[in-house]
């Protein structure tokens, strides 16, 4: 299909709906790998017109969204209207009166942006989140996540920005970009327009300087590829070469040409990540694609290191456990293990971690436990592949095969416990992981509280007494201490101690009931002597 001559389009059957591809779509296919991937995996989706309809009708129906129509008889297609190369995207739009919502301290940081640009003769916009939420009307200050992208070199810009407002500036030469740190802390992120080249699926893209309109363009979503113009002459115009304002409006994810998941898979895992965060919708072509790419087998570029940054940016938003769910039924786990089936327990589990997050628990902890909400369900040897598809540290891979291994056993010893000092002695020595995934699965909520009790407070216990404390009660080191100490802290536990005053005489009454056993078994050994002479 991809080499046949004269063709313009290749369209076929989607459901009710219709579908196409350019022979370029299908050529690049072919150099990514994809020879034997279904032609449904390419297909952008396209309105139908009957042939009556007047071109000019057509041509209106068409935009960055549906970039040709599929003229349709008798249910059969008859030809196509593709949109003209280069066609504008309406007339600019100005965001002058948003900018104008922009904190004082951040407008003049965006103006001396603008002004290095003119005084280098050179084209330079902001993008990124700050340019996402003043067109969703959202008024914010700059903080750490101003986001600049100009045309020739950024790094040069950077380091002029950085002598002129007393800033440092660190380069990476491999992606043309810098950032730029002033004195209080805010962060600009410089960047070069390029163009990018993809070689293999998932693979890092090789990069190139470009046009503005080329870098939006090779961004992943619409509503990411708006930018607004910080020149003098120019200040506020909106650049949307790709219909991101409508998508805005209409509250769309929507990627920008049929392989954008095949290029990047990591733009699944943001696309819902952004269609939870903002309440937005994957736009249908959007929708489709992106559960067709994760199931093809060709991403062996994608290294286990990317994947592991996006779980910790969905862990990082108000409400992971939506994005998370959102990603199993989806089928975007499939990316790490081919024919992975997302079941209810999985969703349930999921929110149960989520709820941990009331929890002190580290940021590896909560990583783990993810894990083993997604793999519950499958084999002992499941959590362990993940693990290593996610480039996992050793110690973390091995606290999930531990807390997948121990739990049971944990929770039963548990349910035979009685009083808060058995349930602090036992769950004392038990890895953080663990604790927390046995608080995760536990059914029974006087468990759970236990659980919790642990690792929100006991664990972080310390004696109201101390070594010297016991010496002055006439202790010496040795074995005794560390068994007076730990009797101590889980007295505190159950708050039967309070205070120093409680501690010395808990140790004290500890110390008169040991001396009267020691008294008692001596006496007794002594009267069994006595019998055997």
């Amino acid at each position: 299909l991809a080499r046949r001559r004269g063709a313009r389009l290749v369209v076929a059957r989607l459901g009710r709906a219709w579908g196409g591809a350019t022979p370029a779509t299908l050529s690049r296919a072919l150099g990514l790998g994809l020879g034997r991937a279904p032609v449904g995996a390419l297909l952008w989706g396209a309105p139908a017109a009957p042939p009556a309809m007047a071109e000019v009708a057509v041509r209106r129906r068409l935009g960055p969204a549906a970039p040709f129509a599929v003229v349709v008889a008798g249910g059969k297609p008859v030809g196509a209207v593709l949109r003209e190369r280069g066609a504008r995207n309406g007339l600019p739009g100005s965001a002058a009166e948003a900018l104008a919502r922009v904190d004082d301290r951040g407008a003049r940081l965006l103006r001396a942006v603008g002004a290095l640009g003119v005084e280098m003769g050179i084209p330079v916009a902001a993008v990124g989140g700050l340019v996402r939420d003043l067109l969703r009307g959202h008024a914010r200050p700059v903080r750490a996540d101003l986001d600049v992208v100009v045309e020739d070199d950024g790094r040069e810009l950077a380091r002029r920005l950085a002598r002129a407002l007393g800033g440092t500036v660190v380069e990476h030469d491999a992606f043309l970009t810098a950032t730029v740190t002033l004195a209080d802390g805010t962060r600009l992120d410089v960047a070069t327009a390029r163009r990018e080249r993809y070689g293999r699926p998932g693979a890092l893209p090789g990069i190139e300087p470009a046009a503005l309109a080329e870098d939006l363009a090779r961004r992943d979503f619409s509503v990411n590829a708006l930018a607004i113009r910080l020149e003098r002459d120019r200040w506020g115009e909106i650049l949307d070469p790709t219909g991101g304002l409508g998508d805005l409006r209409g509250r769309r994810i929507r990627i920008l040409h049929p392989l954008s998941f095949v290029d990047d898979p990591t733009r699944i895992f943001r696309a819902l990540r952004f269609a939870v965060r903002f309440g937005f919708a994957l736009e249908g072509t959007t929708r489709r694609l992106l559960g067709q790419a994760a199931t093809l087998p060709v991403y062996e570029a994608l290294s286990g290191d990317r994947l592991r940054a996006e779980l910790a940016l969905i862990l990082a938003e108000p409400d992971p456990a939506a994005t998370l769910v959102a990603l199993g039924r989806a089928g975007a786990f499939r990316l790490l293990e081919a024919g992975y089936r997302f079941p209810a327990s999985a969703a349930g589990l999921l929110r149960r971690v989520a709820a941990t997050g009331r929890l002190p628990l580290g940021p590896d902890t909560v990583e783990a436990l993810t894990v083993l909400a997604l793999t519950a369900h499958l084999g002992a040897g499941a959590a362990e592949a993940w693990g290593a598809r996610l480039a996992l540290p050793p110690a973390i891979r091995t606290a999930i095969a531990r807390a997948r291994g121990e739990t049971p056993q944990l929770l039963a010893r548990l349910a035979r416990t009685r009083g808060v000092e058995a349930a602090y002695a036992l769950l004392k020595p038990v890895p953080e992981v663990t604790a927390a995934w046995a608080h995760v699965v536990a059914r029974a909520t006087p468990a759970r509280g236990l659980i919790a009790d642990h690792l929100a407070r006991w664990r972080h216990l310390r004696p109201l007494l101390t070594g010297a404390d016991l010496r002055g009660l006439g202790l010496e080191p040795g074995p005794a201490f560390g068994r007076l100490l730990d009797g101590l802290l889980a007295a505190q536990a159950a708050e039967r101690v309070r205070d120093r005053e409680g501690a010395l005489t808990y140790v004290r009454a500890a110390l008169a009931t040991a001396g009267a056993l020691a008294a008692r078994e001596q006496t007794q050994a002594l009267h069994s002597d006595q019998r055997g002479g």
